[in-house]
């Protein structure tokens, strides 16, 4: 024991333990210093925004950032390109250190396949509701006269009668047959203006007609910006209170995105675009406002 305390009072003692307290002290600001050069403490890099990418361009500007990435899915979207981003993860602007992954999801090349549903025998509603849930779009409306008023008679697609359990694309377009009634029954068309192209098209099966084509005018092929939606700023047959027309009768748009073609347009007593010309079309019929009956939302 005398020994041991001898020793440690010992110069020699003091002087290993100042050098083992050294090392120590070292080797930490060694790994201090290694662990912020690898971990490049205090240097960020903004994630870019990657979206509607084709993956070859967002390969270069990730490589670029010395960051990496990871094809993590694909889905298909009908309106977008093949092949280009359509979502990222972290977020665009999201602080990252180097090489950091970026996991992205792709537009297929291929839409989805699916098993089209049984349409048949439903209401228009319920057929929309069937066709959401499976993917698909409907196409155009047509009406027949059948006992069951508002029935889906037919699924076609492509002009062809399209069975139920047949394989499809996702996305595809199907036309409806619907039954209008035993009698020629006339209402009333809906007011479309200020609507987009896909609302139209909803508010107009909704009342039993349907859209036949959508003309684009200038402003839209000028337009750069996928901000800006077109929307409707003339329709014929037109919407007015004292003119009735058969059921499924097509309408055709015009669309725009120049806001000032259908500003003030909304109300039925300013929608008189194309009036001479629906004089023109057969079987319409004049009613008095007052005797107006018809909800095209039964």
């Amino acid at each position: 024991m005398n020994k041991l305390i001898t020793y440690i009072s010992g110069k020699e003692f003091l002087k290993n333990l100042l050098l083992a307290i050294g090392i120590i002290l070292f080797l930490l600001i060694a790994l201090t210093l290694w662990l912020k050069v690898y971990t490049h403490h205090g240097r960020f890099i903004s994630v870019p925004d990657l979206t509607d990418l084709p993956v070859e361009d967002a390969s270069k500007i990730i490589n670029e950032r010395k960051l990496r990435y990871e094809i993590f899915d694909s889905i298909f979207i009908i309106t977008k390109e093949k092949g280009v981003v359509v979502d990222q993860h972290p977020r665009p602007g999201f602080l990252v250190k180097k090489n950091r992954k970026i996991y992205l999801t792709i537009n297929a090349n291929q839409p989805e396949k699916i098993v089209m549903p049984e349409l048949v025998g439903v209401t228009l509603r319920e057929a929309r509701l069937k066709m959401e849930v499976s993917g698909l779009i409907i196409g155009k409306l047509s009406y027949q006269y059948d006992m069951a008023k508002n029935v889906v008679l037919e699924q076609m697609m492509n002009g062809q009668p399209v069975e139920i359990g047949d394989t499809i694309s996702k996305g595809s377009r199907i036309d409806l047959v619907l039954g209008k009634g035993l009698s020629n029954e006339k209402a009333m068309v809906p007011n479309l203006i200020g609507l987009s192209e896909e609302e139209a098209v909803i508010k107009a099966s909704d009342a039993f007609f349907s859209i036949g084509t959508a003309i684009p005018d200038q402003s839209i092929e000028e337009n750069t910006s996928d901000s800006l939606i077109p929307r409707v700023f003339r329709q014929h047959p037109v919407h007015r209170n004292d003119v009735r027309v058969p059921l499924g009768t097509q309408i055709t748009l015009w669309v725009t995105v120049d806001s000032m073609k259908f500003a003030g347009t909304e109300s039925s007593d300013s929608a008189d675009y194309g009036w001479q010309e629906l004089n023109e079309v057969e079987n319409i019929e004049h009613v008095e406002e007052d005797s107006y009956d018809y909800d095209y939302n039964e």
